[in-house]
């Protein structure tokens, strides 16, 4: 009895009681864009798109900035809790490209002052009728953009922030003021090689 005691004692102090558990993840339930040239357009009715796209460029006539916005929303199931949104790519994932041709490829993410706006039958976001900007959740940096062909050469992992859960949990994605033009799209992409937006909880 005394040998399998002592045996069995490094293994004991191996196992960690805090053994950290596997996430619960969830995937956009909404993605659409808005366009400030196009304030009362709806691109997006229906929950089926799978692009984020974010662009700003400079305007001479009228003077100013023409901007793309995405608004990504989440249902999150009840009583989750520790929500940390990322952008994530595994290694292969190659639908990530420039929205504009000069300029950085990063974004920023922005708390709002409600959910995705529904009409009757359907989604009624637009760039006048869309949430506005809170405050400042996060930001992507810098994207590295993808080889091609072949994608990724190793996962890349971008978290933006962590809050506490909700069961709407909605964001505006911007191209950061500072930026003069540039942008980015991704095609959201759930299967394998994933490719997108996600909310870890639970973890």
């Amino acid at each position: 009895m005394l040998l399998t005691t002592l045996f069995l004692l490094p293994l004991l102090a191996g196992a960690s009681p805090f053994s950290r558990r596997a996430c619960a993840i969830e995937y956009p339930s909404y993605i659409g864009w808005v366009d400030s040239e196009n304030p009362d357009m709806v691109f997006f009715p229906l929950p089926n798109n799978a692009v984020t796209r974010v662009s700003k460029e400079p305007r001479t006539s009228p003077p100013g900035s023409r901007w793309v916005d995405t608004f990504i929303e989440f249902k999150v199931p009840q009583g989750s809790w520790g929500c940390q949104l990322e952008l994530y790519f595994e290694k292969g994932f190659g639908m990530v490209w420039r929205d504009h041709p000069y300029g950085p490829v990063k974004a920023d993410v922005w708390n709002v002052d409600g959910n995705v706006p529904l009409g009757p039958y359907n989604i009624s976001l637009t760039w006048n009728s869309a949430p506005k900007p809170v405050n400042l959740f996060g930001t992507t940096g810098d994207i590295p953009l993808p080889a091609y062909p072949g994608g990724y050469s190793q996962d890349v992992k971008k978290v933006i922030n962590s809050a506490g859960c909700k069961d709407k949990m909605t964001y505006r994605v911007k191209v950061p003021a500072e930026v003069v033009e540039g942008g980015v799209r991704v095609q959201q992409d759930n299967g394998h090689p994933f490719g997108g937006w996600r909310m870890l909880h639970n973890c």
